[in-house]
């Protein structure tokens, strides 16, 4: 019955943990931008997170509100929609396994000059999928004029912390259960 209860705690501690280690998608600052080129969003996103290392990966143009439906270039998909409190949304998918490059982040911009820009944890940045806020403005609310996604190097080789702590309660749950058995 004991060896029950601690099988049964072990996985409700690794549950609880892996739980924890799921995606960090952060909004680190929302802003006006004066200029929309390609230079001044990297250094406004260098600025506004610090990853210093960080590229432009792909950049999503679109002179309509939003596309008639997901599109796909470079790898990454974008689909376009709207909240339950009826912002608009773009959810970005990607899977950069094996490319030696995460995601570390985006900016979203409007219609006007407003940005958000998100950054992303480096466990979670080799594949996944966010949902980022387009910016709204009082004469274009939800008016969508691109979305930058911004690189970093890394290794996608690296398990995230949810994976290393099931492991390591697996292995620490049959190393329990061995040792009960082979004392009797």
């Amino acid at each position: 019955m004991k060896l029950l209860k601690y099988t049964v705690l072990i996985t409700a501690l690794c549950a609880g943990i892996s739980a924890l280690a799921h995606a960090d998608l952060t909004l680190v600052t929302t802003e006006s931008l004066p200029n929309s080129g390609a230079a001044t969003e990297l250094a406004a996103f260098i600025a506004a997170t610090g990853d210093t290392d960080a590229t432009m990966c792909d950049k999503l143009d679109t002179s309509d509100p939003f596309p008639g439906g997901p599109v796909t270039q470079n790898g990454f998909t974008y689909t376009f929609g709207q909240n339950a409190d009826g912002q608009f949304t773009v959810t970005v998918a990607f899977n950069l396994t094996g490319t030696g490059q995460l995601v570390c982040g985006f900016l979203v911009k409007d219609g006007g000059k407003n940005v958000n820009i998100y950054s992303v944890s480096e466990a979670e940045g080799a594949r996944g999928s966010f949902t980022l806020l387009v910016p709204a403005n009082s004469q274009q609310f939800g008016q969508l004029s691109h979305v930058d996604v911004f690189c970093c190097a890394g290794s996608s080789h690296v398990p995230d912390s949810g994976t290393t702590a099931m492991l390591l309660g697996g292995a620490l749950t049959g190393l329990g259960a061995l040792r009960r058995y082979l004392k009797h």
